[in-house]
């Protein structure tokens, strides 16, 4: 396992300030997350300052004047810091943060990787969710395209109640997927595309609102119970031995690079876990030796770096956080190498 002493030479911090997120609906609970930029925080503690934070996260305790000068807009004073400031911690390229393995539960607890579009984030499951309605037509006919704030109509499928109030995930399947070698059976992507909001029961339908649209919302798509997933991923320990491939990505698109979500061929029973990182790769190959009878070495180089965000039986969803070029569906990834 890596230790403590990597995570202090591949973070440094910075720190910013967030407003509060909005409620989407009236039954919905007020978010107590600050919203933040997207990236690596940690949370200050009682007792923390800027000359142990240094020393914790960037080698030196002597290096504290110039993260306060980078940050002087944030902190005022640099021997004031407060209980529940979010500092954010940005990766030195090409290192990737591990937490410790044991020994600073402190410093565990409060390292997390915060990601807004949480929410949004979708998933590959083997036996499709059960729809509890589809979206059948809109008030106002011409044109099937739906957003934020127009009322749909909702055919409830099964038993389901629609209860007036109740709040649902508006999502997209797509066709099974299969392994391309072995031609098992991966699962169907379910792409998430908004929240609705029951606003009306009638006995052969119901009326909807739409609270939120993350995607184009069309007619026919599919509606879920829904259920809020916290911003903030706590870290944990990659798992050993891991060596993937990234499937596609979750908007299907022919290239992506950071700040793309995907999918990745590795799940909960090879020991995925949410807040683990991954190295993205790719093999280089070398041939060495005289030109009659060259001999090929193949080297794997890393070129990026991914997160999981959601996790699942034999697959799981990822945020690319870094890349160095364009990748494609059939990337590689694995377990991180040690830092000496």
């Amino acid at each position: 396992m890596i230790g403590k002493s990597t995570l202090q030479r591949v973070l440094m911090f910075s720190v910013i300030c967030g407003t509060a997120l909005a409620a989407l609906g009236t039954s919905m609970a007020a978010d107590d997350t600050a919203e933040t930029k997207n990236g690596y925080y940690y949370t200050v503690q009682k007792g923390d300052t800027l000359w142990d934070l240094s020393r914790r996260f960037a080698d030196s305790p002597w290096v504290w004047p110039e993260l306060w000068t980078e940050n002087a807009t944030a902190i005022a004073n640099p021997h004031l810091i407060y209980p529940g400031q979010k500092i954010r911690l940005t990766r030195r390229v090409g290192v990737p943060p591990q937490m410790p393995a044991g020994g600073d539960k402190q410093l565990q607890a409060n390292v997390y990787f915060y990601y807004s579009l949480i929410n949004q984030v979708g998933f590959i499951r083997r036996v499709p969710v059960a729809p509890q309605a589809v979206i059948f037509q809109k008030p106002v006919k011409g044109t099937t395209m739906i957003s934020e704030g127009n009322l749909v109509y909702l055919k409830p499928e099964g038993n389901a109640a629609l209860e007036k109030g109740g709040l649902f995930t508006v999502y997209r399947t797509f066709e099974p997927l299969y392994d391309k070698d072995t031609n098992e059976l991966i699962g169907t992507q379910h792409l998430l595309l908004g929240i609705v909001q029951v606003t009306e029961r009638q006995p052969e339908y119901a009326i909807g609102k739409v609270l939120k649209s993350y995607r184009p919302i069309l007619l026919s798509d599919k509606l879920m119970p829904y259920t809020r997933s916290n911003p903030r991923i706590l870290f944990q320990n990659s798992q050993e031995g891991i060596d993937g491939t990234i499937m596609i990505s979750e908007e299907h698109l022919n290239m992506f690079a950071e700040f793309n979500t995907a999918f990745i061929d590795k799940g909960r029973i090879h020991g995925i876990k949410e807040g683990q990182i991954y190295s993205v790769y790719y093999r280089d190959e070398n041939k060495l030796g005289p030109a009659k009878s060259p001999q090929t070495i193949t080297i794997p180089m890393n070129c990026g770096e991914l997160i999981v965000l959601h996790v699942e039986d034999n697959n799981s969803t990822v945020l690319i956080t870094d890349s160095d070029r364009e990748l494609f569906a059939g990337a590689l990834m694995r377990t991180p190498l040690p830092v000496p």
